[in-house]
């Protein structure tokens, strides 16, 4: 009778222990997610010293910010990530292997970042299957295997992670560790390309454009739409030659001021080419660049914007030139509009939109004209959200947030 009375008060300890652990846990966590970093680190201290995996995770990452404000400590990150490694803790493992791979508290060690790089892999962990996978297809540290390597990228894939979807369908397109299969290769690199992946998208683009133009001016715009600075490449030399589409010069060379802006140099020789098209068409220059901005401002009546003269009144009340333009902070967002050649382009574009009292026109030079909205930003996601929020989504997709300073670098 006393030996069961002892294992029931024995369980009985256990189970509020574990009770007791549990909530410390769980203060620990809360403790870290909200950013109470003192905190966190007082409440997840004993649990990591006991070998709680979890809690010496968290640990190292305080490390790694830096406890207490200070400056990263990477020997205290790499020994409490080894403690959670040893607990089966899959992203600590994962991390352990970037230390020893890159030289980070330790010195470079390619034999330990294998280690731990299979250790996160046969845990689940597809960055670690991913990273494992380009360390076989490079042969830096093991021997070359292109076959492992498309098995680890593979698997990388089906858990979900999208430049391993991205990667996975080249390497079936180029038959690389796997026999060729493009259909295979398509659905892996659209997989990529759903989930958000911008260079899925240029490459569903480049492998479309021959024979269905459509569906990769689709995929070259969403690039675009994520600020892919080849995608606007691209898609400006699909325009500016109507490979597929409608030819477009005012497309094309909006595009291609985006890919320069966007940091692709190489783009500025297509954008000479461009407006030198322009010059020799016939076209009648209207915009370059449109995209209609749908706020609430006061429309004019009919009879008013029928007439020219109140038409450039209204247009030239808010033209201003490149000083002002300088004079504005060049790290600033703004949102164009239009980009025209002419002033007469200007007040039709102005009136056709009902932008009299919501946008700045500003003459870059010689019959170069751009369209602002009056509002600015001081951060181009901000810019990017509200104009999500604010244009219809056939408008949002094409829609230039662009830094004043960049406005007059080209």
């Amino acid at each position: 009778m006393f030996q069961r009375l002892r294992l029931i008060i024995a369980a009985a300890i256990a189970l509020l222990a574990s009770a007791v652990n549990a909530a410390d846990m769980q203060q620990c966590q809360q403790a870290y997610r909200e950013g109470k970093v003192v905190q966190a680190y007082d409440s997840c201290l004993p649990l990591a010293q006991v070998g709680d995996p979890q809690a010496a995770f968290i640990l190292a990452r305080l490390y790694a910010l830096g406890v207490n404000g200070g400056e990263p400590d990477w020997e205290k990150v790499l020994e409490w990530l080894t403690i959670s490694a040893a607990g089966n803790q899959a992203e600590a493992a994962y991390n352990l292997a970037i230390a020893y791979q890159q030289g980070k508290g330790t010195a470079v060690d390619l034999q330990q970042s294998l280690k731990y790089y299979r250790q996160s892999a046969e845990l689940g962990n597809p960055k670690a299957m991913r990273n494992l996978a380009m360390l076989y297809e490079k042969g830096e540290g093991v021997e070359k295997d292109i076959t492992q390597a498309f098995a680890l990228f593979q698997r990388s894939a089906e858990s979900g992670l999208s430049d391993s979807q991205l990667k996975t369908g080249l390497m079936v397109l180029q038959g690389e560790g796997v026999e060729k299969d493009p259909v295979a290769a398509r659905r892996w690199i659209e997989q990529s390309a759903v989930s958000g992946n911008d260079k899925a998208q240029l490459a569903l683009g480049v492998l479309l454009i021959d024979f269905d133009p459509r569906t990769a001016v689709y995929w070259y715009n969403q690039a675009v739409s994520a600020g892919n600075a080849y995608a606007a490449h691209n898609l400006a030399l699909v325009y500016s030659e109507g490979q597929g589409v409608s030819r477009d010069l005012f497309q094309a060379l909006a595009l291609a001021d985006a890919s320069i802006e966007w940091g692709n140099h190489k783009t500025r020789l297509l954008y000479e080419k461009i407006l030198v098209d322009l010059q020799q068409s016939d076209i009648n220059l209207q915009r370059v660049d449109t995209t209609a901005i749908s706020i609430q401002t006061p429309v004019a009546d009919p009879d008013t914007l029928n007439n020219r003269a109140d038409i450039q009144s209204s247009a030239e009340a808010s033209l201003m030139d490149i000083n002002w333009l300088k004079a504005q902070p060049p790290e600033r967002f703004a949102v164009q509009l239009a980009r025209l050649t002419s002033e007469e382009a200007v007040m039709r574009f102005i009136s056709e939109y009902s932008l009299q009292r919501a946008a700045h026109t500003v003459n870059l030079a010689s019959n170069d004209f751009v369209v602002l909205l009056q509002d600015n930003f001081g951060d181009k996601a901000d810019a990017q959200r509200a104009l999500k929020s604010q244009l219809p989504a056939a408008l949002a997709d094409d829609a230039w947030v662009r830094s004043y300073g960049s406005l007059y670098k080209h």
